[in-house]
């Protein structure tokens, strides 16, 4: 999975932007005084601005889910990340709003072995389906013991995993192009890189 947070980590922003901007043609048909015009228009600047930065936000972070690790990558002029190791996660929830639910986002909360905060994936597109491919991922890792969840349903479990990975050279040349994605973007190391290529030609 590598996914952008839900478009409505914009919406606020735009509702205000839409709402200066009508605030501003009124007052140019109703002709208030120019101090008014000038306040309705220094809002809109305003708004625009947080709407500009929101979206350098949006643009900027991914949440990206590897066999190994759960990584949040944000940031343009200063890039950071927070990696969560799937081997160390203990617990997996979700968590979503009446509107999270009407437009199809939500929070996944990752909790880990050693922290008291559980680490929290906001805004997650579709936040069902990840919950269910991290916890797929988590219980192939450890062999579905000790996991409160399980494999979720309708998820294929290991062997199935290893079939599907096995799907032929088109197949191999797909996942090869996509390692080298995230080894370029900083996401998996080149060790990792080279170990993951030599399994996949393996299988050919």
């Amino acid at each position: 999975m590598d996914v952008r947070p839900h478009w409505r980590f914009l919406a606020r922003p735009a509702v205000a932007v839409a709402a200066a901007s009508g605030g501003s043609i009124a007052a140019l048909i109703e002709g208030v005084p120019r101090l008014a015009e000038l306040a309705v228009a220094a809002l809109l600047v305003v708004c625009l601005l947080w709407l500009a930065g929101r979206w350098v936000r949006w643009a900027t972070t991914s949440f990206v889910v590897t066999t190994a690790r759960v990584v949040v990558r944000q940031g343009a002029l200063r890039r950071t990340g927070r990696e969560v190791l799937l081997d160390r996660v203990t617990d997996i929830s979700y968590s979503r709003s009446l509107l999270d639910r009407l437009t199809g986002a939500g929070d996944v909360l990752l909790q880990t072995a050693g922290r008291d905060s559980p680490e929290v994936l906001a805004c997650v597109p579709r936040p069902l389906q990840a919950h269910d491919a991290i916890a797929g991922l988590v219980a192939d890792r450890v062999g579905g013991r000790g996991m409160a969840w399980g494999p979720p349903t309708g998820w294929p479990a290991p062997e199935a995993h290893q079939q599907a990975g096995a799907g032929g050279p088109s197949g191999v040349t797909e996942q090869l192009a996509q390692l080298d994605e995230l080894r370029r973007r900083g996401v998996i190391s080149r060790r990792e890189f080279a170990s993951k290529k030599a399994e996949l030609l393996s299988r050919l």
